[in-house]
């Protein structure tokens, strides 16, 4: 259930703005790089690895394909990940207080209602994409790491620890990195307790002004087995 919570949020000169004085908190200029780019935000596309590290094991399992995002307005955020890796691929669709997995080498699709996690969701949807610095401040305390380049992109990484109690429960520390040019994480880290974390790294990151209903949803084989599973 964690790992499909962290499901639910570039290289070029920087321009003069976004450069912070020297000597002063770079973590403002970079919350307004953010808050810029969260007002005309509406969809994405970008290809996506994610990266499940289990400390017990000490293994790090891989997942590439790729992701459309949608942010109606607040609290109404929708995506559709395909995960293409040969052995394993699987689509999964958010939408409301669902999330759906098929799986097509088994064809089935998981229908998991996440009502009773809506306050957890929401705090993760903060780590995503067109949120504000407001929003995301009054959910978490927020520091300045450093400059930092994610496949080939010049990126600022900050260090969020939440607030309430309940979420530290589930997630004790997330990490952002936020592209200079557009304002949004190219990549994202969540760490829980244990010391297991989710990485989700992007590329060839689009902002798009429209996604439809169609383009954010499962594609299911016509025999696909309906299984509801309680979150």
């Amino acid at each position: 259930m964690i790992r499909l919570l962290a499901l639910c949020g570039l290289l070029g000169l920087v321009p003069l703005g976004f450069l912070p004085l020297q000597g002063a908190d770079p973590l403002p200029a970079v919350l307004a790089r953010m808050d810029r780019a969260a007002r005309p935000f509406r969809c994405m596309t970008a290809n996506i690895q994610e990266t499940v590290y289990t400390q017990v094991v000490d293994d790090k399992a891989l997942s590439s394909g790729t992701i459309k995002l949608r942010r109606a307005k607040p609290g109404d955020i929708r995506f559709l990940v395909d995960f293409t890796n040969p052995d394993a691929p699987r689509s999964v669709a958010f939408a409301g207080t669902e999330i759906r997995i098929y799986k097509p080498k088994e064809n089935v699709e998981q229908i998991i209602d996440v009502a009773t996690h809506k306050a957890t969701i929401e705090q993760y949807m903060l780590l995503g994409f067109g949120a504000t610095a407001a929003d995301i401040t009054a959910a978490y305390d927020v520091a300045y790491v450093g400059p930092a380049t994610v496949e080939g992109q010049q990126a600022a990484e900050l260090k969020l620890v939440p607030k309430s109690k309940e979420v530290q429960a589930k997630l004790t520390q997330a990490e952002l990195w936020i592209s200079d040019t557009l304002g949004v994480p190219v990549q994202q880290k969540f760490l829980y307790p244990g010391g297991n974390y989710t990485l989700f790294t992007y590329s060839n990151l689009k902002l798009v002004p429209t996604l439809g209903d169609k383009d954010l949803q499962l594609k299911p084989a016509k025999d696909v087995h309906i299984s509801k599973v309680g979150a």
